[in-house]
């Protein structure tokens, strides 16, 4: 029984009870507030395992702070009972709420509950029992998330034995029903679970026992939610679907992900959207996906690429339409209307792949996947994207996949009058989708009577391979290449692996397999120097099976500049791949960056200009334009390109540490310490990115003290497989000691860090420059 009065506390009413506490509302005597007190319940407060568990939820929860997670004040202990005081909220359960009568109010809440799941991965806690009863709505209808009494912190004690299924069974995801290990993701299919319930006012899951119920969330699909209310957008069916994905691997990997989609769809007008696929920025997944990566810390480059065989292709030498050409085109990601989000890939992949084939011929500017693909989920007009994309003509596209059956439908719109020109319907089976492409271009010439000749009929008429299987795996791993980051990428070489299995004279899959691998020392954190072999190996047979393909040719010029310093061999590589497609953007971005290193910064500026030309929205772009114009000292033109690439991203990390760089280089220090604590901030506590940057600007600033704890700490990610020998040369250059700096420097170079090759432009490098020591390393990376 708990007395009336504990001490500096006044039991004033029971609030409710579960299977790890039993709540009251009190008031605390010493503030004058009204708190919560969570206590063990009589039957369990002699267990040493349950104090222990308790305990552990304190500690859980007391470390968070957000405004969607309710605050703990601290965990107490007196008589024999064991007690946490936290925050009292006025208002009820979530369940309480259900259905939501508005379907915004209901993407808002979830959203929030979203960032707080955040919050908490960030600090390396999982929830494990995300359900409405244990989110609470305040009197204003903010969401408040409760009892992390099932939370498991990241090298506690297990306390939970391994037959335990803990956690409300309808909202469980399948690793926990079958007593694996629950993660960050396993939280988002409870989110997902959760989003379904608030919109239908029922569980997603559903049967008349606990068996019934494990066998649906297992092998069943959940109801279309359109079922239940017509007022919901057909985007969220595929939202929750990928939230909802039995294996932990296909769903959203961090709960920003999908608190970012349900965020732009709340933003839209309309409401009509669907998920647009990660952008090539910095994550702030935590987690399985980025438990050893890291990204970029400078400079991050972002592949743009070349997708492949198309599986689509218009036969489009020059489009006359009321005797006006049309010479450019954007294609628009092409919807997937399939019940199963699975086959997204194939959406995806027909779209790239489009946009690759079109690239490549004569007299037509194609717009890249990056540009494009910043409409992905959107319902936007073809004529609106057109004239904001800058191109005469908008191909727009829906597939659906249904079993063996493939149906495609296709239209193509001109943007000066929004008319339409050209469209078409293919129902065709599985077997049939490199033939889609032959039929396509053939129906298009005799619809516009057009006259293809020499080598841009070849172009379409090419196919890499003819074994559906392999290239179904090829758009597969183009597909989780796309997504940017360590995991995804390891399942990109996974599948490319497996393409090449079912072929191992498929051009296109070893271009995907060394893209992947000049790629994945900047996102694992591991040293290139593991890589640099696969690059060379996977790149080499590309080019024997295929020399018109420039995308090996610029993975092995980007590999030969950034981690092997063979300059006279990089440009070769570079030239080669814009000669062979010199409507890619990255072709020109690469180059640009390899010119950048060298010194050229007129020419690098021409070529960031080039490629911005062929992909106005790239982030990574327009970035690159700024840090040219940084390195020319023309400072207000660099700010100007540094705003505008947050603007096509908030979010993008590499802008705010830019403008850090520049208002350091002004000695603007406070200005710029605020810029590397919004990176920290975006980027997380368990990710080293942006702490070099943060710890040289607080050295030039006189703060040494906070120079230090950004330098230890970044020892500290060392220590754990980062990879940040460059960035901890950069503090200790700072704050004066040379000796180290170097010996961080000779271990950056024998780990192939892509970052020395800056040791030129970079004016981080001012404070050891004149050390005969670093003109040393600038003649053995060739620099000198």
């Amino acid at each position: 029984m708990i007395p009336s009065v504990i001490s500096h506390y006044q039991i004033l009413e029971k609030l409710g009870e579960g299977g790890m506490g039993v709540v009251y509302k009190a008031r605390d005597t010493k503030l004058n507030r009204i708190v919560a007190l969570k206590f063990l319940p009589d039957r369990v407060n002699q267990s040493e395992e349950e104090k222990a568990r308790f305990l552990q939820e304190a500690q859980a929860a007391a470390g968070l702070n957000h405004n969607n997670i309710c605050t703990v004040f601290g965990v107490e202990e007196q008589d024999g009972h064991l007690y946490m005081a936290m925050e009292y909220i006025e208002g009820g359960t979530l369940r309480e709420k259900l259905p939501f009568a508005s379907v915004n109010d209901a993407i808002a809440v979830a959203e929030q509950i979203g960032d707080a799941l955040q919050e908490a991965h960030e600090k390396g806690i999982v929830h494990r029992d995300i359900k409405s009863d244990n989110i609470m709505l305040t009197s204003r209808g903010q969401p408040k998330v409760m009892d992390f009494g099932l939370a498991k912190l990241k090298g506690s004690m297990k306390l939970t034995r391994s037959s335990s299924t803990l956690g409300t069974l309808a909202y469980m995801a399948p690793e926990q029903i079958q007593g694996g290990v629950a993660d960050v993701r396993s939280d988002i299919f409870s989110l997902g679970a959760l989003l379904y319930e608030m919109l239908t006012g029922k569980t997603p899951f559903r049967g008349e026992h606990e068996a019934a119920m494990m066998y649906s969330i297992l092998h069943q699909e959940p109801d279309s939610l359109q079922q239940s209310r017509a007022d919901i957008p057909p985007v969220l069916d595929r939202i929750i679907s990928r939230a909802l994905q039995k294996d932990p691997a296909d769903r959203y990997q961090s709960a920003a992900d999908i608190a970012g989609e349900l965020r732009r769809i709340r933003k839209t007008k309309t409401g009509v959207v669907q998920p647009s696929e990660a952008k090539g920025t910095p994550t702030t997944s935590v987690g399985p996906a980025a438990r050893k990566g890291t990204m970029p810390t400078k400079r991050r480059v972002i592949l743009s690429g070349a997708a492949g065989v198309a599986l689509l292709a218009v036969a489009l030498y020059f489009l006359v339409w009321r005797h006006s050409v049309i010479d450019s085109l954007a294609v628009l990601p092409f919807e997937n209307v399939g019940a199963d989000p699975n086959t997204e890939y194939l959406s995806d992949g027909i779209t790239e792949s489009l946009i690759n084939t079109l690239s490549q011929l004569s007299s037509l500017t194609v717009m890249s996947r990056s540009s494009v693909f910043h409409y992905k989920g959107k319902d936007v007009d073809p004529r609106k994207a057109g004239n904001e994309l800058g191109v005469r003509a908008v191909l727009v596209g829906r597939v659906m996949q249904r079993g063996d059956n493939l149906q495609i439908s296709t239209e193509l719109v001109d943007v000066s009058n929004n008319s339409h020109i050209w469209g078409a319907r293919y129902d065709k089976k599985m077997s049939d989708i490199l033939a889609v492409q032959e039929e396509i271009s053939r129906e298009i010439s005799r619809q516009l009577s057009l006259k293809l000749i020499g080598e841009d009929e070849k172009k379409l008429a090419r196919r890499s391979t003819e074994n559906i299987e392999a290239y179904q795996r090829y758009l597969k791993g183009r597909f989780h290449w796309n997504r940017r980051n360590e995991s995804d990428l390891w399942k990109a070489v996974d599948y490319f692996n497996q393409a090449i299995e079912k072929d191992s004279e498929y051009a296109l899959a070893y271009a995907g397999l060394a893209s992947t691998f000049v790629i994945l020392p900047i996102y694992s954190g591991l040293p290139a120097r593991d890589y640099i072999p696969k690059i060379e190996a996977a790149a080499k047979r590309a080019m024997s099976l295929d020399e018109t393909l420039g995308e090996p040719h610029v993975a092995l010029g980007f590999s030969r500049y950034s981690f092997q310093w063979d300059w006279d061999g990089a440009e070769k590589e570079l030239k080669r791949a814009i000669e062979l497609n010199p409507s890619d953007p990255t072709n020109h971005q690469w180059y640009g960056g390899y010119l950048e290193q060298r010194g050229k910064l007129k020419d690098a500026l021409d070529e960031f200009k080039r490629a911005q030309e062929l992909d106005p929205l790239s982030p990574i772009i327009t970035d690159n334009l700024g840090e040219v114009f940084f390195y020319m000292e023309q400072f207000d033109q660099a700010i100007e390109q540094y705003n505008k690439t947050l603007e096509l991203d908030s979010a993008f990390t590499l802008a705010y540490l830019d403008l850090g760089e520049l208002y350091a280089r002004q000695q603007k220090f406070d200005l710029a310490i605020s810029k590397l604590i919004q990176v920290r901030q975006i980027s997380g506590a368990n990710s080293p990115y942006g702490l070099g940057d943060l710890g040289y600007i607080c050295a030039r600033a006189g703060k040494n003290d906070e120079a230090m704890k950004s330098l230890n700490q970044l020892v500290g990610f060392s220590e754990k497989g980062f990879t940040q020998s460059v960035q901890i040369a950069v503090v200790y250059g700072a704050l004066g000691n040379k000796d180290r700096a170097f010996e961080w420097l000779e271990r950056g170079y024998q780990e192939r860090n892509w970052q020395l090759g800056y040791l030129g432009v970079d004016p981080y490098w001012e404070g050891i420059r004149s050390d005969p020591r670093f003109t040393a390393l600038l003649k053995k990376i060739g620099l000198e």
